[in-house]
């Protein structure tokens, strides 16, 4: 498989899809618009300068009524690319090792005893040797940056005899202690620091990527791939803390074609909740209610943590734009579908839903209509129900209650309780949409309280954090 076959693969690829498109009458930005994309992406396409990915095709698959002929197209397309991929790897590791590591030498190197041709030259004086290492007690090498080589050769080893270890295939035990690693970071993500919760979802999905690598059985995969979708959805939630919609937004699409390959209805109403609150910090509320109410449809309008939480969300799209009773009637859905939910999804993460998380969005909702007495009233138990660990809805909640001191006349205690709320959380918590909010909270406050000291203090603070 050449490049050149691959390219006439993918143009024929996009070929049949344009077909599909004017068989059905639909233009592209038709297409666009129905599949969440743009029209220059289904351009790209049809014209074969661009694959996607499989969400788009799914999408599509559906929009057209294509009779499972371009899900067929895409997956073709993709096993020969990897099939590519794999030809292209292995010559160039023969390239490399097939003139050098003939069977006598992969032998030698194997025994005990084995070292490389060249001396091994004598240790320096001041120098000792320890498990073959050299140390010199007069180097000027930072001891952080010698320790941090020896824990990337460690983790390296690790995961070295993982490999080995999972070699065969994946037991029921080896999912289950898989599902106790996304639980686990679903409840991290209630109090840890953004960067924290990257550098260790980052490293899990990593491995869990190799897991679903190693071909396990179909029933296997479909839970693996649930799991996918959850960490992916992770992914998102942090990013969007720290305001990397973007980023966010591509980790959204990632989860929800990882919720659609597993067929799960539960997950993929969570994933499509988290997208919707990417699209309201970037005040695309239109987008958020359409999203939001999508993941209600999927899971059949039945009670879950996705659906509680897209009802909620809803609710604060709708209030951004003023639109009372709609605001009104989906924070009743919210709290009907809080009503339903039991055991785990009731649990303190991201995978469980309480009703301090309730309050929360409902005081934000009101805070957003200007109806203060309702929202004084939600900041008041939410704040009863919540703890400063749980430091986002916490510190939002408080941001929002210092905007309702100022519309009611009381802009001092307003600032004092912006500084004490900023001022509490350290740098790493106190970024992204914290620190937007918090700025906005600020620059609404009258003159005489902005240009006091504590406003320029704390001006400088959130400028060092966004």
């Amino acid at each position: 498989m050449n490049p050149q076959q691959l390219s006439e693969v993918k143009r024929a690829l996009g070929r049949r899809l344009a077909g599909w498109r004017r068989t059905r009458g639909l233009t592209q930005d038709d297409v666009a618009r129905r599949v969440h994309s743009t029209r220059s992406t289904v351009a790209n396409v049809e014209s074969g300068r661009q694959v996607v990915d499989r969400v788009f095709w799914v999408q599509c698959e559906s929009l057209l009524n294509a009779g499972g002929d371009l899900i067929a197209g895409y997956d073709d397309y993709r096993s020969l690319e990897v099939r590519q991929k794999e030809e292209k790897a292995e010559a160039a590791r023969h390239a490399r090792w097939g003139a050098v590591l003939d069977h006598q030498t992969l032998v030698e190197a194997s025994s005990p005893n084995w070292a490389p041709d060249r001396a091994t030259p004598a240790a320096p004086a001041g120098c000792r040797l320890t498990s073959g290492a050299c140390h010199d007690r007069s180097s000027t090498s930072r001891p952080g940056a010698d320790l941090q080589a020896v824990v990337d050769d460690v983790d390296g080893l690790r995961r070295s005899l993982n490999e080995a270890l999972s070699l065969g295939p994946i037991t029921v035990a080896g999912l289950d202690e898989w599902e106790r690693i996304v639980t686990h970071h679903g409840r991290a993500t209630r109090d840890r620091s953004a960067d924290m919760l990257l550098r260790e979802i980052a490293g899990d999905l990593t491995e869990l990527r190799e897991v679903i690598g190693r071909r396990p059985s179909a029933s296997a995969l479909r839970r693996l791939t649930g799991m996918a979708a959850q960490m992916s959805g992770l992914m998102c939630l942090v990013l969007c803390r720290i305001d990397e919609r973007a980023a966010a937004q591509r980790w959204a699409r990632t989860a929800r074609l990882a919720a659609v390959e597993a067929g799960h209805p539960v997950i993929q109403s969570w994933v499509l909740a988290q997208e919707a609150h990417v699209y309201y910090y970037s005040a695309d509320f239109d987008e958020t209610v359409n999203l939001a109410r999508h993941a209600q449809e999927v899971a059949g309008q039945k009670a879950s943590v996705g659906t509680v939480l897209a009802a909620a969300i809803e609710a604060r799209a709708l209030a951004a734009t003023g639109r009372r009773e709609e605001t009104r009637a989906a924070l009743g859905r919210a709290e009907e579908f809080l009503s339903h939910l039991e055991g785990d999804a009731l649990s303190h993460s991201a995978f469980g839903y309480s009703e301090a998380q309730l309050r929360f969005h409902e005081e934000n909702a009101y805070t957003l209509l200007g109806d203060l007495k309702a929202a004084l009233a939600a900041q008041d138990r939410a704040l009863e129900l919540g703890s400063p660990g749980d430091y986002t809805d916490w510190a939002l909640t408080r941001l929002d209650r210092a905007t309702c001191l100022t519309k009611t006349g009381h802009a001092s205690d307003a600032l004092d309780s912006l500084a004490e709320t900023i001022g509490s959380l350290d740098e790493a918590k106190r970024q992204g949409i914290i620190a937007e909010r918090a700025c906005l909270v600020l620059d609404a406050l009258p003159a005489a309280q902005r240009s006091s000291s504590t406003a320029r203090d704390l001006r400088a603070l959130l400028t060092m954090a966004r």
